[in-house]
């Protein structure tokens, strides 16, 4: 008969279990190809059970022979795993520092969301969505912590922010440089040091010599972890369309395929004498199929994120990115029944393929915008059919405001100004000050800084 002792004992080992093998879901589904294969490097290292399965053997032939699909995949596969570099990526050097700090379960855990909305610069790209699903104070108490990591300027929602973090971590929140970049900060960044000179009360020699010291800092907080264009693309999901259908798929390219050895299976079967090596042994095979396990499910996870998108997002794959409609979230988690922070880690570094390209899955995500009745029917015809959509994403105003800037004369580039005016008539409402955060999104110089005539050819 089982004591109550041992029962209560046997529960806790079991939830604790449990939580251990969630954490490790959470952790591969997060992964990026390149982390994951990093990861799985980490646990065959440690793990004697655990082994990667290698690709099939393929028999010598001439070198005229048809190759086979499944020759074609391994060379396909070789190719990925050599060109991937075995350099940490910045979320995952984040992610470390957040589990190595003494902090409560509940604030890791909203570091960690934090960490997961990051872009590969380290700038926070999707603010709206933690604050919909964090308290403010939380979600400030956990950006502190972000913003406290290193490197110094992760976490910062824009530039400045990342600059003047940066200034603070070297003890300069009371310098002339860090009043500049506070309060003079288009002043700063169009080189008009007299103008915040005599706002500062300082000579605009001194201005000067405070805008080098910020120049001096880093504007790109991640560029030494694994940029982005030094890596191969390697998409998770592929989108085809069939007819009138969308067929989406996971390439499972750059995934690794792990197995529990067989001949540590027959030494565990056979130490029924030596229970010290069968308890070390059974613990290596339930953290193995755990990793394997984790692995599973977040391929499957990935899949049922990708295949909600599309649901969502018909317009995008049938027309074109122009077409992209407002999406958030909260709508995929409800679609398919996980939480908001699971689909987060399901689009963090991941990408789909399909006839338009190469996107990663946050960017399916945007916020919306109002359309005035303008664009919603703009004949006869459309105002007697079915009303039209009542908003429209943020994303696709960007494509539009990129095209307008891309199409504008060299020598009268369109202003804020003309840009909304123009939105305006195709039934856009958008201030002006929208599409300068926009347009500073983009990397878009200001109207003065495009024209033509300022650059003359030498």
């Amino acid at each position: 008969m089982r004591t109550p002792s041992a029962g209560l004992g046997q529960g806790m080992q079991q939830r604790m279990s449990m939580n251990t093998s969630m954490q490790l879901f959470l952790r591969t589904l997060q992964a990026t190809l390149m982390e994951l294969k990093n990861l799985t490097n980490q646990a065959i290292s440690a793990n004697p059970v655990l082994e990667e399965i290698s690709p099939p053997s393929v028999p010598a032939a001439d070198d005229d022979a048809p190759r086979s699909l499944d020759y074609a995949a391994t060379e396909r596969h070789e190719l990925l795993m050599d060109s991937i570099p075995q350099q940490t990526t910045l979320i995952f050097h984040l992610e470390e520092q957040v589990r190595q700090s003494a902090l409560s379960p509940a604030l890791e855990q909203d570091a960690l969301q934090i960490i997961a909305h990051l872009d590969p610069h380290g700038f926070l790209s999707d603010e709206t969505s933690l604050r919909d699903t964090m308290p403010p104070k939380r979600y400030q108490k956990a950006l502190r912590v972000v913003q406290d990591l290193e490197p110094a300027g992760v976490g910062a929602r824009n530039l400045q922010e990342s600059l003047l973090l940066q200034l603070r971590r070297v003890d300069e929140a009371g310098s002339l440089a860090y009043r500049l970049a506070a309060e003079e900060w288009e002043n700063l960044i169009h080189h008009r040091y007299a103008l915040a000179a005599r706002s500062l009360g300082f000579s605009e020699k001194q201005v000067a010599a405070a805008a080098h010291r910020i120049s001096r800092l880093n504007p790109d907080p991640g560029s030494s972890f694994s940029p982005a264009e030094r890596c191969i693309l390697v998409p998770d999901v592929i989108v085809e369309r069939i007819g009138e259908e969308l067929r989406v798929s996971l390439t499972g390219e750059g995934v690794p395929r792990l197995a529990l050895s067989s001949q540590y299976r027959e030494m565990l079967a056979a130490q029924s004498d030596r229970p010290e090596l069968r308890r070390y042994l059974s613990r290596c095979f339930s953290e193995g199929r755990d990793l394997i396990r984790a692995i599973e499910k977040r391929q499957e996870t990935i899949l049922a994120v990708a295949q909600s998108i599309v649901r969502f997002q018909k317009d995008f794959f049938f027309k074109g990115p122009a077409h992209l409609r407002p999406l958030k979230m909260e709508q995929v988690s409800d679609d398919t029944a996980m939480h908001i922070s699971t689909v987060s880690r399901a689009v963090n570094g991941k990408f789909l393929r399909c006839e338009f390209g190469v996107f990663e899955l946050r960017r399916f995500f945007s916020i919306s915008l109002p359309v005035t009745e303008a664009q919603q029917a703009t004949s006869p015809a459309e105002k007697t059919s079915s009303a039209g959509p009542t908003e429209v994403s943020a994303a696709t105003v960007q494509s539009r405001i990129r095209y307008l800037v891309d199409h504008e004369s060299p020598r009268k580039p369109l202003s804020d100004a003309g840009i909304e005016k123009i939105l305006a008539d195709e039934g856009i409402r958008i201030s002006r000050r929208t599409i300068a955060k926009y347009r500073d999104r983009m990397h878009i110089l200001p109207t003065h800084l495009r024209k033509r005539s300022e650059f003359p050819n030498p």
